[in-house]
This record gives structure tokens, C-alpha cells and sequence, in this order.
């Protein structure tokens, strides 16, 4: 857990400001909302020709599937994800909402199975082996591949706190492709009662000690530097413009909550480089 009890109320202050900073910068959404009009307006396109929802993404990420589809985004939809460390809260979450999976259902069944009880939608492209943000990206591009799709813009959707990590595997795998990045949700962290606590709840979001815990482990992996995923380092992304603000605020954020670096979870690692 995260002790916050013995900050004072502008320390606080300072500590939601600084996560916003990086949830701002990791959640990247590169239009307002996920329609049409934005679309044409922002990248002067009507569709997108494929938009992937990727596993690791709380529930409301099915949600914001649903609103893509309803508005007729994309030509193609796809679901991204096989059995990693968040399937089962990922399956307690829809048992919470009376849709109960096969125990060995993978992430991209369970998001397909909740489209299909809630809201009868059918999406039939899944990529059912990936579990870490590497061959989620090479399997995904396989997956289309085999499917004999012509991909000039693809739509990726993330759990906000990996959004832009995501992107730079593409931008390293698919550099030709136009991403069009919408994170599954956008938190804001405000204080409240002299507790921080989230503006508004996405459907199923962490725990805050959660979301911190995920968001103050992304920046040190963007990095590209030796300890980092980028090319001068361990090669599993491009690189990434980390800026010198963003640095400090994660700094600060280590420093006075005692947070430390998140490690990859070697059960479901790949060598995917």
C-alpha cells in the first residue's frame, strides 16, 4: 500500500498534479472522441481501417469498443490478448456484471464474449496468445496479415497507463502504419477529503495505490537508455521523446510516495525484439 496519510493537504495537491502530468502523457488520445467527425477533422479520413482493443485494459475498455463500433470508426475490429496477470481480475470484473467465462477464457474471448452479451456486437478478429505488450504488437500485425487486410491506419486502444508504450512497439514493428491512438479511459486524480481520489470512475478501475503503482512504472521502461525498452536498450520499442517535465514529475513522484520501479512479471515474458 501507499501511505498518503502523512501528507499535507498542498503536498497532496502536488502529488495529484504531478500524476495527472504523467497519466496525461502515458494515456495518449490522439482525438477528442472517437468518432467520424474527429476523424475527418484530425487525420482527414472517414474510417479507420482497423481499430484493436488490447487486453490489460480494464473493463471500460469493452465499453469504449462498444461506442467505436456504434460509431462506425473502422472498417475492421480487433480483439488482443491471451492469458496474462490480469486476466482474472479482467474475469472477476464480468462475473460482477453476470457474464460468467470458461476459466481459461483469454482476455480477447472475455472482452469479445462482454460485446456480445451487452450489447450484441460481434467482433470475430481475435489474437488469442499474446500476454505482454511485445507480441501483443508482432501478433496483432501477424493476425492482420493473415487475414489479408490492406492496413494503412490502425486504431490501438489501451489501458491508459501502457497507451503510449503500445504505440512506440508499432511505431518499431509497422513504422508505415498511421496509429491513431484513443486510451480506454482519461483519469483524473483530484483530493478530496484529504484523500486522493478519481474525478470520475471508468468501469472497473484499479484501486488508486493500483493505478499509481501501474502509472509509476512506465516511464523508466519508455526510457531509451540501457535500463529502458527503447533501441539503446532492450530494443522492445521505438523511441520515445520522454519530456525533461515529465522526468521530474515521475522523480518527485517515486521520491515522495516510495514507489518502486514495477517489474516485468517473467511469467509472461517474450523475446520479442
Amino acid at each position: 500500500m501507499i501511505d498518503l496519510t502523512t501528507l499535507s493537504k498542498k503536498r497532496l495537491d502536488t502529488v495529484a498534479n504531478r500524476l495527472n502530468q504523467l497519466s496525461l502523457f502515458l494515456g495518449q488520445r490522439d482525438v477528442d472522441t472517437l468518432t467520424t467527425s474527429a476523424l475527418q477533422q484530425q487525420f482527414r479520413i472517414q474510417r479507420i481501417d482497423a481499430l484493436a482493443l488490447f487486453g490489460g485494459s480494464i473493463l471500460e475498455g469493452a465499453n469504449v469498443m462498444h461506442a467505436a463500433i456504434s460509431h462506425h470508426v473502422a472498417k475492421h475490429y480487433v480483439l488482443v490478448g491471451g492469458a496474462g496477470h490480469t486476466t482474472p481480475l479482467l474475469r472477476t470484473q464480468m462475473a460482477q456484471h453476470g457474464i460468467v467465462a470458461p476459466e481459461d477464457a483469454t482476455e480477447s474471448a472475455l472482452f469479445q464474449r462482454y460485446l456480445l452479451e451487452k450489447f450484441d456486437d460481434h467482433v470475430d478478429l481475435l489474437e488469442t496468445k499474446s500476454t505482454n505488450s511485445g507480441n501483443n504488437v508482432t501478433n496483432t500485425l501477424a493476425l492482420l496479415k493473415n487475414q489479408q487486410l490492406k492496413i494503412n491506419t490502425l486504431g490501438i486502444m489501451q489501458d491508459a497507463t501502457m497507451q503510449r508504450r503500445l504505440a512506440a512497439g508499432f511505431k518499431k514493428f509497422a513504422p508505415q502504419i498511421t496509429l491513431i491512438n484513443y486510451a480506454t479511459y482519461a483519469p483524473h486524480i483530484v483530493v478530496k477529503d484529504n484523500q486522493l481520489t478519481f474525478a470520475t470512475t471508468a468501469l472497473g478501475m484499479w484501486t488508486m495505490t493500483d493505478f499509481i503503482t501501474l502509472l509509476l512504472g512506465e516511464v523508466a521502461r519508455l526510457h531509451d537508455d540501457a535500463n529502458g525498452y527503447g533501441p539503446n536498450g532492450q530494443s522492445f520499442i521505438a523511441h520515445v521523446h520522454v519530456p525533461s517535465a515529465i522526468v521530474k514529475a515521475d522523480a518527485f513522484l517515486h521520491e515522495m510516495l516510495q514507489v518502486p520501479i514495477r517489474s516485468a512479471n517473467t511469467a509472461f515474458k517474450s523475446s520479442v525484439k
